[in-house]
């Protein structure tokens, strides 16, 4: 037992928490993983979204600026008498504006040709082109490119302090002098930093193929970008990346800059995501191993508890097979096996009067048995003789017969056919359904003789059944009908009615013969009590032991599932049901000769058989 709740420990509980704790494990594991990753993927978003949103507004500003009139008329005007101060002060107003309502924006420059400076007053905003801004990297490629373009590139500040900056470059045409100028937008780190900053997260932003210009990592700016995007199979993914030998949950994204055919390339990376989800990971496993290890210790020692136990009973059980009764009570507790060992103590006790209820036993089932026979042995007292008794009840008949007195002839005629088959019947073991039928019509006749009018009898046989063929239990049918006569019929003068119906049950297994009376019936009460006297007769009893007689004959010979169902109500009638198996081939062998019955004629209609005695019968 010790090995057997260990190895049930093992199979039940550890090997099922093991594997379920291995899966619920990786499952939660690779839930969470997917939980940081659409975490960083939503921040990756939030970045794109804000990156197309600026640079939708900064080609409003450029088209406000390259739309202006005011600034192509003063970049183009020949006339000397042009009052350029005035126009200078508009188009550098529309810039104050310009720079002012567009908080992402930290400078907004014009570069136009030195030959077009000479009406335009100095200002901030438009800067001649010198020898040095076109040799800068931005204006290489505002001659290469004809449309807008990004890029990323230094810009000194404060205290001589240089540090990377996104620009945003439109070339503006001045058709009347064939030329162009530069409009410069350089777009401010903090103001970025403020809207995409999140202390859980880094974050590298490029163009193209250029340096990072922005970092949650100041000190990264103008380094490469951190994810290789000639070996990223698509541009923008989240999962699992390898930042600096590390790996981390990251986002990689690309915004199509608007209006233009730069990419600029966003990475969030997520650096503790994937140590935080092993740490979890690593908890829940060695919660699930202490668990099971407690587990396991107080398994094995109540094991061994349990085994020391079941051997003490063990060998107080085999000096009981000894036949040594002295047992000293060494279990304590308050459990089965405690239980069992004061059962075997009571077992002990109990031995010494089992030979006395064995042979009880014995009598009970005997008289089980002899209640079957109750009846035979009843009628075996009237069976002295019988010959003698037969030919003096056909003297006395003929004698009546010739003084004219037909009736008592006939009534003698039927008590004497009634009393041969019952004293015939008292040695069979079974006799035919049609025998059986044509005592019932022999014992309804002569009570019609006794009771005239007041009962009348309908037998109804299906069509289904042939009564010659089926066998049953000899005097099984009569003693109901005499107690729905003598009970059920008792208080009326006249109008009563007795059916018998033969039928087959809707299963065809089982044959159905139902006795019904329409008497005074019974209360729910008095039906309770007979239903109950079918199983327990009482003595004295109002109904007598009649029903319960039959109905324990039909259980002995037949089984529990055969017997003796009774319906009534109340100044109604009463139903009384004998079920017995359809088919009782096995039941019934025909083992005994059985004395024949007189013939019968038996014609079916759709509803009912009626049997009708021959002329021999009638005369």
């Amino acid at each position: 037992m010790k090995r057997q709740l260990i190895a049930l420990f093992i199979c039940a509980v550890m090997i099922p928490v093991i594997s379920i704790g291995a899966i619920v494990g990786f499952s939660t594991y690779r839930r969470t993983v997917v939980h940081y990753e659409d975490l960083t993927s939503s921040q990756s978003r939030l970045i794109h979204s804000t990156i197309v949103s600026t640079s939708i507004s900064l080609h409003s500003t450029y088209e406000n600026v390259a739309n202006s009139s005011k600034l192509q008329e003063l970049l183009c005007t020949d006339n000397p008498d042009f009052d350029s101060m005035t126009a200078t002060a508009e188009v550098a107003d529309l810039f104050e504006k310009s720079l002012t309502n567009t908080a992402m924006l930290t400078t907004l420059r014009l570069y136009v040709p030195a030959n077009l400076m000479d009406h335009i007053e100095s200002n901030k905003y438009i800067l001649p082109l010198t020898n040095e801004t076109a040799s800068s990297r931005w204006y290489q490629k505002a001659l290469e490119i004809s449309g807008n373009f990004w890029i990323s590139d230094i810009r000194t500040g404060q205290n001589d302090v240089n540090y990377w900056e996104l620009h945003y470059c439109c070339r503006i045409p001045i058709p009347r002098k064939d030329t162009y100028s530069v409009l410069v937008m350089s777009v401010s780190n903090d103001y970025l930093r403020n809207l995409i900053s999140n202390k859980n997260y880094q974050i590298y932003m490029n163009v193209n193929e250029e340096p990072v210009f922005l970092s949650s990592d100041r000190g990264y700016a103008g380094k490469a970008f951190p994810v290789d995007m000639k070996k990223e199979k698509t541009d923008s993914r989240t999962g699992t990346f390898t930042l600096f030998e590390d790996k981390l949950i990251g986002s990689l994204a690309t915004v199509n800059l608007y209006h233009s055919s730069d990419k600029l390339h966003i990475f969030v990376a997520d650096t503790s995501a994937l140590n935080t989800t092993r740490h979890l990971l690593m908890i829940f496993l060695l919660i699930t191993l202490l668990a099971l290890l407690i587990s396991a210790v107080i398994i094995f020692l109540y094991a061994s508890y349990f085994s020391d136990r079941i051997n003490t009973l063990r060998l107080a059980m085999a000096k009981v097979s000894n036949n040594n009764y002295e047992i000293v009570d060494s279990i304590r507790g308050d459990d089965e096996l405690t239980a069992t060992f004061h059962d075997m103590k009571l077992m002990v006790e109990k031995l010494k009067n089992a030979e006395a209820k064995l042979y009880q036993s014995q009598i009970h089932k005997q008289m089980i048995e002899n209640q079957q026979q109750q009846m035979e042995l009843k009628l075996l007292a009237n069976q002295i003789n019988p010959h003698f008794l037969y030919n003096t009840l056909e003297a006395i008949r003929m004698k009546a017969f010739v003084e004219g007195n037909k009736d008592v002839a006939n009534a003698i005629k039927l008590l004497s056919k009634s009393m041969r088959y019952v004293l015939s019947n008292t040695k069979t073991a079974s006799t035919t359904l049609e025998k059986e039928l044509d005592y019932i019509n022999t014992y309804m006749a002569i009570m019609k003789l006794r009771f005239a009018s007041c009962i009348n009898y309908n037998l109804r046989v299906d069509e289904s059944i042939t009564p010659s063929n089926y066998r049953i239990l000899p005097l099984l049918l009569q003693p109901i009908i005499e107690n729905a006569i003598s009970h059920g019929l008792r208080d009326m003068e006249e109008n009563g009615r007795i059916i018998l119906k033969i039928s087959p049950s809707k299963d065809h297994l089982r044959l159905n013969a139902c006795i019904f009376d329409n008497g005074i019936g019974m209360s729910k009460e008095v039906l309770q009590n007979v239903t109950a006297q079918l199983e327990t007769p009482v003595r004295n009893s109002e109904h007598g032991i009649g029903l319960y007689n039959t109905n324990n004959r039909i259980h002995l010979f037949y089984g529990q599932e055969y017997g003796i169902t009774i319906k009534s109500k109340e100044n109604l009638g009463t139903c009384v049901t004998v079920t017995l198996p359809l088919d009782n081939s096995d039941k019934l062998a025909d083992s005994a000769a059985l004395p024949k019955a007189d013939k019968k004629s038996i014609h079916n209609t759709k509803n009912s058989v009626t049997i009708h005695n021959t002329e021999e019968e009638k005369s």
